[in-house]
């Protein structure tokens, strides 16, 4: 009942979607709160529509107040935990040390969204969802607390789809399809991604064209 709960309470925050993971010995940094739960919050369509439109200034703006928060919330969550009498950390980019350099985090976001059963990876290596595709920010709170797992992901529902390695304007996206058992590195080239992506950053524009042409972008555009 107590995490039937704490997921009501966090989409009553706004998180689109929530599931609970086992991530014990994934990170050693985290090794005392085993267990994972995974906030995805969902890209407003007139925010991707920025992309489309090459708006990118206003994308970014954007984005990084949805990430904000999604930040927040991960704060609320982290002390409802506490006053419940457990060790919760709200897993904040700050508190992960995500290296922007390498598109990299101590514990990847991803991983704790589809060992919670939330979506898969895609070809782009962006974690995807059904209802919105790419278009999602990640966040997570580690805890002690006792939770009931939701079932893994384990394979990638893109299936003969490749928008996203059609439309990389650097071909760092190859024809492999997700699964659990595959590095990143499998499926892309995330050196020739990340250099083109951090030197449009630097400019003020931006790319993701990976994210706003996914099958199930669209779809969520179009709905």
């Amino acid at each position: 009942m107590a995490e039937y709960n704490l997921k009501q309470y966090l989409k009553k925050l706004g998180v689109s979607k929530v599931g609970f993971a086992d991530v014990g010995g994934i990170a050693n940094n985290f090794s005392d709160l085993p267990n994972g739960i995974s906030l995805v919050l969902k890209i407003p369509k007139k925010t991707i529509g920025y992309i489309i439109d090459e708006n990118y200034e206003q994308y970014w703006r954007s984005v990084h107040q949805i990430m904000d928060e999604l930040t927040k919330i991960s704060f609320k969550g982290e002390e409802y935990i506490k006053i419940l009498g457990y060790n919760a950390l709200a897993l904040t980019m700050n508190r992960n040390e995500c290296d922007m350099k390498k598109l990299l985090s101590i514990l990847p976001y991803k991983t704790i969204a589809t060992k919670s059963g939330l979506g898969w990876i895609g070809r782009s290596a962006l974690f995807v969802t059904s209802q919105y595709g790419s278009a999602v920010v990640l966040g997570a709170i580690l805890t002690d607390m006792p939770l009931e797992f939701d079932k893994p992901v384990t394979d990638s529902m893109c299936n003969e789809c490749v928008n996203c390695q059609d439309a990389c304007p650097v071909d760092a996206i190859n024809s492999t399809k997700w699964n659990n058992k595959l590095n990143r590195n499998d499926i892309i080239d995330i050196k020739a991604c990340s250099e083109y992506v951090i030197d449009l950053y630097k400019k003020g524009l931006g790319c993701s064209k990976c994210m706003s042409e996914c099958k199930f972008t669209l779809d969520y555009l179009n709905r």
